[in-house]
């Protein structure tokens, strides 16, 4: 039995739904419930809770993203500057060490040159004397 829209809308439904399944027309049932708007209702306050709650998350998830890439800016650039101070303490190094290997390479040559001297001072005199 084939109903036309206006007649299931007046008899109470509230779902017009035509499909073809094996060239038969079906009508989606008539909601006849009377708490089925105050459901649909509540319902929908249901969803837009959850929906706000989802959105107050993003934004809490956002601010802390944003906080982050704050601090991990700080981060760089304190590993910037130590890496500066680093290579500036390694020139540094390397140039004292340069400093301490020459006053110790001119304190061996101030040694041995004493040390040959006191032996040309000893073994000179003894020489001349046994000549």
């Amino acid at each position: 039995m084939m109903r036309s829209r206006d007649q299931f809308a007046a008899r109470g439904g509230t779902c017009w739904r035509k499909t073809q399944m094996r060239k038969k027309t079906f009508f989606c049932a008539a909601r006849r419930d009377p708490d089925w708007e105050a459901r649909m209702i509540n319902s929908n306050s249901n969803v837009q809770s959850q929906v706000d709650e989802v959105i107050d998350v993003m934004q809490e998830n956002i601010s802390k993203v944003i906080e982050r890439g704050e601090r991990l800016d700080d981060l760089q650039d304190k590993s910037e500057s130590l890496s500066d101070n680093a290579s500036a303490f390694s020139s540094r190094a390397k140039h004292l060490h340069r400093r301490m290997l020459w006053r110790n390479m001119k304190m061996k040559m101030i040694i041995a040159l004493v040390v040959v001297g006191l032996l040309l001072i000893i073994i000179v005199p003894v020489i001349l004397r046994y000549r």
